[in-house]
């Protein structure tokens, strides 16, 4: 089975359990198509659809107002939907000198012939294709088959068509389907509900909400899916694009399971990837992130200081960070203890300031944390982030290298005077001990230049706070396939004991 989505408007196969919400299909939107890509498969053209995403790393605190467009630029992307081998043929309308075909490690083997390029998919997953740097890529999603419910099973169905929902408030209980062809204008809000399912193949767009609160915490903005005091949540294949904050967020949740997710087209302020804030028992998988800020990151905040952040996976995804980090804890971690943290056979196509990182800035102990099997890109055309100091300032770092942390692990304060304030017991001050990182494979651009004889691959944990960090192994670095240490690799250490860097048989 092979098929694409393909957005029309004129559509409104929707349905409806609930009464008095107001659910309208368009008849007038067009989603515009890309100017920059065909793309063919099996021999049937297929359409390229167009997002946002940031132009440059260009950052600064929340100045009331949203980030303007003019900091953005046109991405493309096909949703390919399908259970079997696929042959893929593109067509770049531009020129280019260079073909880059991402994650490297799936290995994709392509002919090219005079703007036209051809490979095979024989297996469900995300891709990037550039030509000559990140600016106005491809995005290649060949999802698995969800197959459609019947309409009465669940709450809301979106059918094929351009829907204008505004905020879906779900109880306990309910569900979303999202067709493969539905494009679904709003976001989806639940608190204190459980046993929730969202699914499909289509896409949830949050382009119309509007941000009037700096935090993100709160629920004055949900960003595409926002989530409180939830159990039993179930996401499954969906794309989104568009968040006016934190794309998906996950507060004091428990039992989650976010599976073959796509997340991209973020540009706005402050737009995180997924964010797990005190929960329990959370696993994110087989899925694409692409965010503006931080990518996947782990928090804790006073609302929930209470509740730990235990036993959360990330696995099998391709992430992409265009500011913050990437793999991340913190910075705000405000619990007793972040435990059993895993993040593992993922692909970073781009590491914004750090690629694995953890940033105590509260009170937690942070233990028992492992980063596994990631394939981390140093790119030669990643420029370098900037942070915006006034509104007419221009970004001004188009010709120097962005150089991304490897590893960094601090505890940097978030804020000061805040834990007598809180009612927890068994408190830390910032400790970050017993971390594992093993067999991390960095593809190393050799045009990037090396510092005195030494891979510019920094390697940091630095102590803000009278603390020891210890037991922090890191072992089976390769870059570009040779093994790395403290001699031929930065590493910056400082209050740390029992660090050990090195080959492991």
């Amino acid at each position: 089975m092979f098929s694409f989505s393909k957005f029309e408007s004129g559509q409104s196969n929707i349905f409806c359990k609930k009464e008095n919400h107001a659910l309208v299909s368009s008849n007038y939107y067009k989603e515009a198509l890309s100017e920059d890509y065909e793309v063919i498969v099996n021999g049937e053209k297929v359409p390229v659809y167009t997002c946002c995403i940031s132009k440059y790393p260009f950052n600064t605190e929340w100045p009331g107002y949203q980030r303007p467009i003019e900091q953005t630029e046109t991405a493309s992307f096909v949703n390919l939907v399908s259970d079997e081998e696929l042959k893929v043929e593109v067509v770049v309308k531009k020129e280019y000198k260079k073909l880059i075909l991402k994650p490297y490690s799936r290995n994709i083997s392509y002919e090219e012939d005079n703007g036209k390029i051809k490979f095979t998919l024989s297996e469900n997953g995300q891709f990037v294709l550039n030509t000559d740097s990140y600016h106005h890529c491809l995005y290649i999603f060949n999802s698995k088959p969800i197959t459609p419910p019947e309409k009465e099973s669940v709450t809301y169905y979106f059918g094929p068509g351009v829907h204008m929902t505004g905020r879906i408030v779900l109880s306990s209980n309910e569900s979303v389907y999202i067709d493969k062809d539905a494009l679904v204008f709003g976001c989806i809000y639940a608190k204190n509900a459980e046993n929730i399912h969202i699914f499909g193949n289509g896409l949830l767009d949050d382009i119309g909400e509007g941000r009037i609160e700096e935090k993100c915490y709160e629920m004055f903005t949900n960003g595409n899916l926002k989530f409180y005091d939830c159990k039993n949540v179930n996401i499954e294949g969906i794309m989104m694009r568009n968040s006016a904050i934190w794309c998906v967020n996950v507060f004091h949740c428990f039992n989650v399971m976010l599976d073959g997710i796509k997340v991209f087209g973020q540009w706005r302020y402050n737009a995180d990837g997924v964010d797990i804030v005190n929960s329990q028992n959370v696993t994110l998988r087989n899925s694409f992130i692409h965010s503006f800020d931080d990518t996947v990151t782990i928090k804790g905040v006073d609302l929930y200081a209470k509740t730990d952040n235990e036993n959360i996976l990330t696995e099998n995804c391709v992430l992409w960070c265009d500011w913050g980090k990437t793999c991340e804890i913190g910075l705000e971690t405000t619990c007793r203890r972040y435990k059993n943290i895993i993040f593992r056979n993922c692909d970073i196509l781009r590491a914004g300031d750090t690629a694995l990182g953890i940033q105590n800035g509260d009170c937690a102990e942070v233990s028992e944390v492992v980063f596994e099997n990631i394939n981390v890109d140093y790119n030669c055309y990643d420029t370098l982030y900037q942070f915006q100091k006034f509104f007419d300032q221009p970004y001004t770092n188009h010709d120097k290298v962005a150089i991304p942390h490897l590893i960094r692990f601090t505890n940097n304060p978030y804020r000061d005077g805040f834990t007598q304030e809180l009612d927890i017991e068994g408190i830390q001050s910032g400790t970050i001990h017993d971390i594992v990182c093993r067999n991390i494979n960095v593809h190393y651009d050799e045009e990037i230049p090396m510092v005195d004889g030494k891979y510019n691959v920094p390697v940091t944990v630095n102590n803000k706070d009278n603390i020891t960090h210890y037991n922090i192994q890191v072992s089976n670095v390769k870059i570009n396939g040779t093994y790395a240490d403290e001699n031929n690799t930065i590493v910056f250490l400082n209050g740390v004991k029992n660090f050990t860097f090195k080959k492991e048989n």
